[in-house]
């Protein structure tokens, strides 16, 4: 009897000892689990709040650029303006450059959440997408334009020698970066150099018609 009494306590210990295990068990999985969503919900939220930084700065920096396309390389370049306003011209410039160093902080903040990530949103792949995308197109372009100008200032150099002037020559805008191509597909979004023709002649461009 007492045998009997002994072999059902220790059943009922090692029932208890199993169940305890799955109850373990299965919380390690809970645990886990919430913890992986928590995760994956902290990235996402940083990937919502990284875009509205990057949007903003690339707004700053299509400002600058609409500027220097309206005040610098423009259709009606002449050797002497170039000469003239080099100073300000390369503080524009350097702004530009300046704005782009911030949208590559905000890129670099965010691309290891974003490239070769899904998430399980669907607004944040397309954020994630979009930042992707623009970061390369806005590279190409201050690339682009800044080969641009320094193609205005070779102009200008080769002038200078052409007609034996003693003018000192313009110094090009130095920068270290190229093109870019992050998802590899061979197309640069954004690289467009322009070819601005650049005269040695002022004309008149008030627009007005003058009288017969």
């Amino acid at each position: 009897m007492e045998a009997k009494s002994h072999n059902k306590h220790l059943g009922i210990l090692i029932f208890i000892g199993f169940l305890l295990i799955i109850i373990g068990i299965v919380s390690y999985i809970v645990i886990n689990y919430n913890s992986d969503q928590a995760e994956v919900k902290r990235r996402m939220d940083e990937v919502r709040e990284s875009y509205k930084t990057f949007k903003t700065d690339v707004e700053s920096f299509n400002s600058i650029r609409e500027d220097i396309y309206t005040n610098v390389i423009t259709d009606n370049m002449y050797y002497q303006t170039l000469k003239d306003n080099d100073a300000s011209y390369k503080e524009i410039f350097n702004n530009y450059k300046d704005s782009l160093e911030k949208i590559d902080k905000d890129y670099n903040g965010v691309k290891d959440k974003c490239i070769n990530v899904l998430h399980p949103e669907a607004d944040v792949n397309n954020k994630c997408e979009a930042i992707i995308s623009s970061y390369e197109e806005v590279v190409n372009t201050y690339v682009s334009d800044v080969n641009s100008y320094n193609n205005l200032i070779t102009s200008y150099n080769k002038w200078l020698t052409d007609t034996n002037s003693s003018d000192t020559k313009l110094e090009k805008i130095k920068s270290d970066r190229d093109y870019i191509d992050i998802n590899g597909d061979r197309e640069y979004n954004g690289k467009k150099e322009v070819e601005k023709e650049i005269s040695d002649e002022e004309e008149d461009n008030t627009g007005v018609v003058p009288d017969e």
